[in-house]
């Protein structure tokens, strides 16, 4: 060897021993002080299992919320560490309890998930029933089909008809509205969702108003079912559909691709599908903190709400004359409205670093809360049935306000009046969903879970204020946070995993509840040196440091426990998680791209694919590059997770997963409906059920002329 190299060698070891000495040593200082702006802005990789890939999240995502909770509990602790917090017993004691959680029945009796596919319809008596039951629970709030044009498609099914579009809407039809019916036919509404793939690919062939349908179908099956749909990615193709059809732009949205008008039906559908997707995607950027795919902010967005009267009034010549206002059309709009006003919240405060406003005085702040509270008065007041109710509303609007009044990038320590306001809108949420929750009045969706973690988050970090801690004692902190806890106890009968996380609760509710037992005057609020030195320099303030979340909370417990949690976003100092990135063999450059992932290259994509026409829409996808593993097929990735991989295990974290594409490792067989247990339930549903669902149903109207999108 030459005798360079082995210098070389000795200096690259000699290295690699500084290092690791450097990494221990900073692994074993207490925590550093934390920078309150650099911690609402960094978010960064997230890791929701130990065996999977990071994923980003942004800072409206809420995560850095979490950790402003441990940090309240550290320093209410006797610790440097908020390892030491939550000690060896307790990490075990969660383990163990998520071990018995995850290995009970999913419902009373059936399990959530099904092995196979639904082999058959169910009677046409029941379809009708269950197709009802969708138009009065989901097209109240997401208008997807045209109910006229759709019973049209029931009939042609029956009568033997094999085209793919009737086919997937249908079963997709039948699975959601089994989901909203009762926990223990989610098992069976899985076996109908199976049973639609199969017509997936032939349904998404034509890129059209049909399959921008379906693709809208699916998203709306993830948020009623903890099935890791690859919704991200599936409303992502969507958005890029409705651009390529020309409905993201009032000037364009009447007109076919050839340029011609188009009938009144038509157009009044793709105004509905805009505004569907457009909410699928404003919400998937906000909960996750990510880009919108949009690539327009809600101030430019130009195109007119559909019709507000009923489906049998819209016909392909026009509305019939006398049409009365619809309140199903009415409080769809309104839910639409709410999620502009999200985006332009996050448009302000969760984005980029903008010199106004400075903080929560500002006027934007009154302007943006009066916007708010016109829009919760004027809310719908009948709703029908749907319990999309005024105080449905209610909580949606509290929802926004602690949105608009936590820490966020912009204003990283808001004053006492704002957490005042933060307190007060998640201690009403707590009781109001406490209550829609034991009266089966509301969807248990994964948002509705995620909200739960939101407002308890909330209520723990308000007690940073001194004066928040004088204006509520503890004991009545203690009941609302009992409430807290009671509701994500219901909510984990169907989101399995989430009960594991009220051991953990236990402990940081203890840590936080601390802060009464001292100064009564101390305060625990997070500052940020850039509101402290005047001499801040401008790149300081608009690019902080970077900080990356810690992959679970393995990280804040101690080596060898690892449990997935609401709170496995935080646990170690910054300083310690970026050493851990750097050390890690995952750490790649500043692109972020992780070693398992495929790597979309348009160029070299195209090139495989001799037929591209770049001037045309209807060239088939290309196939991404393989980088070490094989992409799966759309229908792959929608279908996979269900019985191979334990795709709900652990907490409301691993409901982030779920719009992510995410993929790992099953730790144990779930447990899942087989073709016995689906005809049991299918029996329950027609013999006892049936009658029930009539008597809750308005009699089937006559329709006029639909729409179809039929082959």
């Amino acid at each position: 060897m030459p005798g360079f190299r082995v210098v070389s060698l000795v200096k690259e070891a000699t290295l690699v021993l500084e290092l690791e000495q450097e990494l221990q040593q900073a692994l074993d200082e207490p925590d550093i002080p934390i920078d309150a702006e650099a911690l609402m802005r960094g978010a960064g990789l997230v890791k929701f299992q130990d065996d999977e890939e990071s994923r980003y999240l942004g800072p409206s995502s809420g995560i850095a919320m979490t950790r402003l909770v441990m940090e309240l509990a550290k320093q209410n602790s006797s610790t440097n560490s908020i390892k030491e917090i939550v000690p060896e017993t307790k990490a075990q004691e969660i383990k163990d309890r998520f071990a018995r959680e995850s290995s009970k029945p999913t419902s009373k009796v059936y399990p959530l998930i099904s092995s196979v596919a639904a082999p058959s319809l169910p009677t046409k008596e029941l379809t009708e029933t269950l197709v009802e039951n969708y138009n009065k629970k989901a097209q109240y709030l997401l208008p997807v089909l045209h109910e006229p044009s759709f019973h049209e498609v029931v009939l042609r099914v029956f009568q033997g008809s094999t085209d793919a579009y009737e086919n997937f809407t249908l079963r997709m039809v039948i699975a959601i509205s089994m989901q909203k019916l009762d926990t223990q036919y989610a098992g069976l509404a899985d076996s109908y969702y199976l049973a639609a793939l199969p017509f997936l690919e032939d349904t998404i062939r034509p890129m059209n108003l049909g399959t921008l349908q379906c693709f809208a179908l699916i998203a709306q099956y993830s948020m009623v079912t903890p099935t890791r749909t690859a919704s991200l990615w599936v409303v992502g193709l969507a958005v890029r559909l409705c651009q390529n059809l020309g409905i993201t732009d009032e000037s364009t949205i009447a007109l076919g691709i050839d340029g011609l008008p188009l009938d009144a039906l038509e157009v009044d559908l793709r105004r509905r599908l805009f505004w569907i997707i457009i909410s699928f995607e404003f919400g998937l950027a906000h909960s996750l903190g990510r880009p919108s795919a949009w690539a327009v902010t809600h101030d430019h967005i130009n195109v007119h709400f559909f019709w507000p009267v009923d489906d049998r009034m819209i016909s392909r010549s026009g509305i019939v004359s006398g049409s009365l206002p619809s309140m199903k059309k009415r409080i769809a709009i309104h839910f639409f409205k709410m999620r502009l006003f999200q985006s332009e919240i996050r448009h302000k405060l969760y984005l980029k670093k903008r010199p106004f406003p400075k903080n929560d005085q500002d006027p934007w702040f009154t302007q943006m809360e009066a916007k708010l509270n016109d829009w919760v008065s004027s809310s719908p007041k009948d709703d029908e049935g749907s319990g999309l109710s005024e105080i449905w509303f209610k909580v949606r609007n509290n929802t926004m306000i602690v949105f608009l009044y936590r820490p966020s990038p912009q204003v990283p320590e808001p004053s006492v009046e704002a957490a005042e306001k933060c307190f007060e809108a998640s201690k009403f949420n707590i009781y109001v969903q406490r209550k829609q929750i034991s009266t089966k009045s509301v969807d248990l969706t994964w948002i509705f879970t995620q909200s739960l973690f939101m407002a308890l988050n909330t209520l723990l970090w308000a007690l940073s204020y001194p004066e928040i801690r004088k204006a509520h004692s503890k004991s009545e902190v203690e009941n609302h946070l009992q409430t807290a806890q009671e509701a994500v106890f219901l909510a984990s009968e169907r989101w399995p995993g989430v009960e594991s996380a009220l051991e953990l609760y236990d402990s940081l509710i203890h840590a936080c509840l601390k802060a009464y037992d001292g100064n009564s005057n101390a305060s625990y609020v997070i500052s940020s040196p850039s509101n402290q030195v005047a001499t801040a320099s401008h790149s300081d303030i608009t690019t902080p440091p970077a900080l990356s979340s810690p992959s679970t909370v393995h990280s804040s417990l101690s080596s060898g426990h690892d449990q997935s949690s609401p709170f496995s976003f935080a646990g170690v100092s910054d300083r310690q998680q970026q050493i851990h990135n750097l050390a890690s063999p995952q750490a790649l450059p500043a692109v972020g791209i992780m070693p398992s992932q495929s790597i979309y290259l348009p160029s070299a994509a195209f090139a495989e694919v001799a037929e591209f026409d770049p001037r045309s829409y209807n060239n088939r996808l290309p196939t991404p590059l393989n980088h070490g593993f094989s992409l799966p097929t759309m229908q792959e990735h929608l279908q996979t997770p269900f019985h191979d991989q334990n795709f709900y295990l652990g907490s409301i974290g691993d409901q982030y997963a779920q719009y992510l594409q995410s993929q790992y490792a099953p730790q144990e067989t779930l447990d899942s409906l087989d073709l016995e247990q689906q005809s049991e339930l299918m029996n329950t549903l027609e013999r006892d059920r049936l009658a029930g669902i009539f008597d809750q149903m308005p009699p089937t109207p006559n329709f006029v002329n639909g729409l179809s999108y039929a082959g």
